[in-house]
């Protein structure tokens, strides 16, 4: 004869974060051992993955957004630029009247997101799943192992120069180009691990009421990671196989 069991794993939510307690191995309404845990138990799906990255933050196209405009909007106070004539960077297509940005604006958008090719060269096949990064096993964490996972993903952004006159447009556009290609560093040192100028689009304009509006668009490779945290069981399954 034979019987099978299982080791299922099932923690009360209401002992996580507590102090010490003591576990108590039952057999038939008899206690046969215990022993006292020597650590709180945490829940390991809310673990904080923040010292395993390689920055503070990790890059997302948000903090890439946010970094673009701060480096514009110090740039221009670098230069003594007045606050109401700094340009601005917003997104693509903005629910506002030109006007309400003064004579120019930049403006952005993501033209592509893929997952970045495995080869050096670029030739090879996309990197489609996260590989391993890094993991932790902490006895706050019972039968446990915490494993943190990245893939990188390649972009092309578009910043877009747009101009009452073509000349501020034309000006603003170099400005743009040689502003983001000398200061490569600071999205480097904020965890891009790839960016670089790759080309400018055809100058082009629109006419919006009377007014005339010139466009020159920008375009940028990025590439960088995404982390995922995920939590795998080290003990799933226990099989006792009984004979008499």
């Amino acid at each position: 004869m034979s019987e099978d069991k299982q080791l299922l794993e099932d923690v009360n939510n209401g002992l996580l974060g507590q102090d010490p307690f003591t576990v108590y191995i039952v057999e038939q309404d008899k206690v046969i051992s215990k022993y006292e845990t020597p650590v709180q138990l945490e829940d390991p799906f809310a673990f904080d993955a923040k010292s395993f990255l390689p920055n503070a933050k990790a890059m997302d196209l948000n903090r890439f957004y946010e970094l673009a405009s701060s480096l514009i909007k110090k740039s221009q106070g670098m230069d003594s630029v007045s606050k109401n004539k700094q340009v601005r960077l917003v997104e693509e297509y903005p629910p506002l009247p030109f006007d309400d940005f003064g004579d120019e604006v930049i403006v952005f958008r993501l033209l592509r997101r893929e997952p970045a090719l495995m080869n050096a060269k670029g030739t090879g096949r996309p990197q489609r799943k996260s590989n391993y990064y890094y993991d932790i096993v902490k006895p706050n964490y019972p039968n446990k192992v915490i494993v943190v996972e990245s893939r990188p993903i390649d972009h092309i952004i578009e910043f877009a120069c747009w101009a009452k006159s073509n000349k501020v447009a034309n000006q603003r556009a170099l400005w743009l180009e040689k502003l983001f290609v000398n200061y490569s560093w600071v999205w480097e040192s904020q965890g891009v691990e790839r960016f670089y100028f790759k080309d400018r689009g055809p100058d082009t304009y629109m006419t919006s009421g009377n007014q005339r509006l010139f466009y020159r668009p920008i375009n940028f490779f990025v590439r960088f990671r995404e982390f995922e945290v995920k939590a795998h069981s080290k003990l799933r399954e226990i099989d006792f196989d009984v004979g008499t």
